[in-house]
């Protein structure tokens, strides 16, 4: 007799309890109130998607050329004749602001020879000349000029325009799609807008960009961003508020899938450990086994047991002396790795609101406010100061969690008051190199005042994400633990004896999602 699938686990129920002891429950959006976690049921995924260069190829064919893709932002685009460049693997695609509230974009390549019209951006251009032989488009497509016409003798000016891809908008980001049958970019999202009704993303402007090459295949790199399993090994400083193995709420919703990281809801899991001295450097203790690591100068670390075992490691984690032999390597290089002026290491977990502003604010929520509510208040006060016109009315999950979603492919944009944006593509033609983004939307202060950047932070493939500190603040370590994991899960997928990898039927969801999209667009198998 066949038997039946045991239910999936999942975090709805106490996720709805938490929604009813919201501060501000009546401003919770109905979004957020919505169940739709994926079917039950593991998934084993072909590890040659991610190593292969068939898959790669076949994503050339049936993916990048044929699926909507975020490939720019108005804020790009402060002057009419403003013009962007966007590459995906072996094609081009130029996005050009050709009026007051008009953009185009086309293929990147001049109809004579072929030459790449633009390689970078460029800004107030009243035309598009190709530098090679001086051939010359309008902006809005149309032939201008062809030196020398006369020895072109049978040229149609009028199919001489430049050929378009079809373009969208949502959120004031602009998405390409070179497929001319494709649906409309509003069917293809579908309800993600109402994801984002406390603040949406017409009302946040582009504060910082960064850009860094990461050697692995993109999926590899952006699956480490699509969920918060891996947490408790690679970002332990974030447990110090509350551990839990089902933290974090999972839906999908068509071409789009949701996260809701909470932290732990009940505050439990974390054993209470004895405050850390002063010593003057760098320390810190991993939350659950005890572990002390503090920073030995040079980057180096000094590791200690709770019963006393010591050893010095570099700040990856490599083993130099001592008695104790191993160490977490993502401590490591956040203890004893660069470090941003100011911030804590303990940056990620939920802020603990100082006792004198505890108090304070407990007469306005009463005293038997929770932690969760102290810090959703403490952070709306500060947001106060930016976007007075709502910040009094934000619900207390909105500033307390971290809700982060995946649009298929490759864009993730982050719910509520959370600054962060991913991208992440093929590094050109390569498919064992990834191109990830970072763009930190902020809100648009209700006064006007804010100047959007303009221009992108590069970093080498060696370089330090703290390096980019002036964008990134005290999110430069943290990325230096997601893509410490990287190289070594690329590599390790070539090295396993096993043809597939195997997902969680709820704490992956999202990334079965993307797979189960993946099949329909790439898979053809």
């Amino acid at each position: 007799m066949a038997t039946s699938r045991k239910a999936l686990r999942t975090i709805d129920d106490p996720f709805h309890a938490l929604l009813e002891a919201d501060t501000h429950a009546s401003n919770i959006t109905s979004a957020m109130h919505v169940d739709n976690p994926i079917e039950p049921g593991p998934a084993l995924i072909d590890k040659n998607r991610y190593i292969s260069r068939e898959y790669h190829e076949l994503e050339k064919k049936h993916l990048w050329s044929r699926v909507w893709q975020q490939a720019a932002h108005e804020d790009d685009f402060p002057n009419v004749g403003d013009v962007v460049p966007y590459d995906i693997v072996d094609q081009s695609y130029l996005v050009v602001r050709i009026g007051e509230d008009e953009y185009k974009a086309y293929h990147n390549a001049c109809l004579h020879r072929g030459r790449k019209l633009r390689e970078s951006r460029a800004k107030g251009l009243d035309e598009l000349r190709c530098a090679f032989h001086g051939w010359a488009w309008e902006l809005d497509g149309s032939l201008k000029q062809v030196p020398c016409a006369y020895d072109y003798t049978d040229l149609d000016r009028e199919a001489e325009s430049l050929p378009e891809v079809n373009i969208g908008r949502w959120g004031r980001y602009i998405f390409i799609n070179p497929d001319p049958n494709c649906e409309p970019l509003e069917e293809y999202l579908g309800d993600l807008s109402s994801e984002f009704e406390v603040f949406p993303y017409e009302r946040r402007y582009k504060r910082a960009h960064v850009s860094k090459v990461i050697r692995a295949n993109w999926k590899v790199v952006q699956e480490a961003f699509m969920e918060s399993y891996h947490v408790l090994l690679t970002h332990p400083q974030g447990l110090s508020g509350g551990a839990n193995d089902m933290c974090t709420k999972y839906d999908v919703f068509g071409n789009y899938s949701r996260a809701i990281r909470t932290g732990a809801l009940d505050g439990a899991g974390v054993p209470e450990w004895e405050e850390l001295p002063d010593t003057g450097n760098a320390v810190l203790r991993h939350p659950l086994n005890g572990m002390v690591y503090e920073d030995a100068g040079n980057e180096t670390v000094r590791v200690t047991t709770p019963k006393g075992l010591s050893g010095l490691f570099t700040a990856k984690g490599k083993y130099i002396e001592g008695e104790l032999k191993d160490a977490n390597q993502h401590l490591c290089i956040l203890v004893g790795g660069r470090k941003v002026a100011g911030v804590s290491l303990t940056q990620g977990a939920m802020a603990r609101v100082p006792e004198n502003e505890a108090a304070r604010m407990m007469e306005k929520l009463g005293n038997n406010a929770s932690p969760r509510a102290l810090a959703a208040e403490s952070m709306r006060q500060g947001l106060a100061e930016v976007i007075p016109s709502v910040a009094d009315t934000i619900p207390d999950v909105e500033l307390t969690s971290s809700i982060y979603l995946t649009v298929f492919p490759n864009f993730h944009p982050w719910g509520s008051f959370n600054e962060i944006n991913y991208r992440f593509r093929p590094n050109g033609d390569n498919h064992e190199e990834c191109i990830m983004e970072v763009m930190m939307m902020a809100p648009m202060p209700d006064d006007g005042n804010f100047e959007p950047t303009r221009e992108i932070r590069y970093l080498d493939i060696d370089d330090d994400f703290v390096e980019a500190e002036a964008e990134l603040g005290g999110l430069g370590p943290v990325f230096n633990q997601d893509t410490l994991n990287m190289p070594f899960v690329h590599q390790g997928m070539k090295a396993s004896a096993r043809t597939h990898t195997r997902l969680a039927e709820y704490n992956e969801t999202k990334l079965r999602h993307f797979h189960g999209l993946y099949d329909k667009w790439v898979d053809l198998k």
